[in-house]
């Protein structure tokens, strides 16, 4: 019955011929201080402020280098809803169901003509006493810390979908996590908890997906580590606000977003045999937002302790970290801005035992932002040079809005990685274009 309805959905999308890259969900701060949500849902009212928005959408790739061949080739349904109630509460849900048709990679990769996925990035509920300084969110939730387009300086606590690499959108390759936080507003800044019971780890791609990069095709056990030491997260930030400039500070003590893997020997049947462990680290950083004109000056630096690596042994290595980044974006006019941003990576204690990670890992950042008639046409362009395993990542985003409820979308995403540590050079014949289609309503 559960698949019969999202045939039902998906089919439904395709008929109509709809999409959705949709729109970051609101958050809740955001919605409690707007004062154009319509809660009533008629069906007059517009899609981006109704209380229940849902979209239809379709989306295909094509690889334009290699293998030239169709990559993506899906659908999705997505239901957002926000509602205030009783006057202290509201209410915030974010879910999509996908499908993933024949000549998708991840159809192929398991081998089925139709593949099915839910994900929900958000499903809270917060309370606020009227005329009251402080916020209670419950449930599933996304933390955004930080302020680089490049790299998780300071943005640690929500692990992320790197299953199709950065051709996922970063607002929305977080992957939200069940969690309580609390928000407490004061005249001397703005303090943020959250506590994490069973933190999340990144996802990366399927196996025989089309960005699959795992060395041992299944020749290999993975067996997990037991351990009695407790895997929840908690921390805190403070945030101070001047005029359009403002300053956070920030402390956690996390679960590493990816696991710690490890040869430990043979086994039964003969093959190598790996085990996976949970690391706890610990991070602390800074992060700034100062605007003087036309310009915005933005940085943050985290450091992370302990942090794992491989080593050329198949074993850990214990090593900190400190990650840092420094950018200015100009704006051209109310909407159209162009940044250029400098990141640096560094390895204390580092030695050529580390496997496929250098001392100084260094990222320079152009990111450049356009809208046209009337705001409907949105460019954005997004390029990452890297070093000192060279390699440059660009891509082209664009978005026509061509009424209230359907958006059309074009995009170019290319590689060039010809270092052979680069962690890109695996898909450096993986350039493509990607058309999408949306209807929300």
């Amino acid at each position: 019955m559960i698949v019969h309805c999202r045939l039902a959905y998906l089919a439904c999308g395709l008929a109509i011929g709809s999409v959705a890259l949709a729109q970051d969900a609101t958050s809740a701060a955001e919605a409690v201080q707007s004062e154009n949500i319509d809660l009533s849902g008629g069906d007059k009212a517009n899609p981006a402020t109704k209380a229940l928005r849902t979209t239809l959408g379709h989306q295909g790739a094509y690889l334009v280098r290699g293998n030239k061949e169709v990559v993506n080739n899906r659908s999705w349904f997505r239901l957002e809803y926000s509602r205030f109630f009783l006057d202290s509460f509201y209410l915030q849900l974010d879910s999509k169901l996908n499908g993933f048709w024949k000549k998708d990679h991840r159809a192929r990769a398991d081998k089925r003509s139709t593949l099915f996925e839910t994900t929900t990035p958000e499903a809270f509920l917060q309370y606020s006493a009227a005329g009251g300084q402080t916020s209670v969110k419950v449930g599933i939730q996304k933390i955004i810390w930080g302020e680089s387009e490049a790299g998780a300086i300071t943005d640690e606590v929500s692990p992320r979908n790197y299953s199709e690499l950065f051709l996922v959108p970063l607002e929305e390759s977080r992957i939200g996590q069940m969690m309580v936080s609390v928000d407490h507003f004061t005249s001397y800044g703005d303090l943020s908890f959250f506590y994490v019971p069973k933190p999340k780890f990144n996802q990366y791609a399927a196996p025989r997906s089309a960005y699959d990069t795992y060395p041992f095709n299944g020749t290999v056990s993975i067996a997990d580590e037991k351990t009695d030491a407790k895997d929840h997260e908690f921390g805190m930030r403070w945030k101070k606000t001047f005029g359009k400039s403002d300053i956070s500070f920030m402390a956690a003590s996390l679960i590493d977003n990816n696991y710690g893997v490890r040869v430990s020997g043979m086994n039964a049947a003969g093959d190598m045999e790996l085990l996976r462990s949970k690391q706890r680290t610990r991070l602390a950083g800074v992060t700034f937002n100062y605007t003087r004109g036309h310009f915005l000056v933005k940085g943050e630096v985290g450091y992370k302790t302990p942090k794992d690596f491989a080593d050329m042994n198949g074993q850990l290595m214990d090593r900190d970290m400190v990650d840092s980044s420094l950018g200015v974006t100009y704006a051209l006019g109310q909407s159209n801005t162009i940044g250029l941003e400098a990141v640096n990576s560094h390895v204390r204690a580092w030695n050529d035992r580390i496997m496929g990670i250098p001392k100084n890992g260094n990222s320079l950042v152009l990111n450049a932002n356009f809208l046209f008639l009337n705001d409907n046409l949105s460019v954005n362009w997004l390029t990452i040079r890297s070093r000192p395993y060279s390699s440059i990542q660009s891509s082209l985003r664009t978005s026509y809005k061509w009424n209230d409820n359907t958006t059309f979308s074009i995009d170019a995403h290319l590689i060039d990685a010809q270092h052979v540590k680069s962690q890109l050079v695996t898909f450096r014949q993986r350039d493509q274009i990607v058309f999408r289609v949306q209807y929300q309503f």
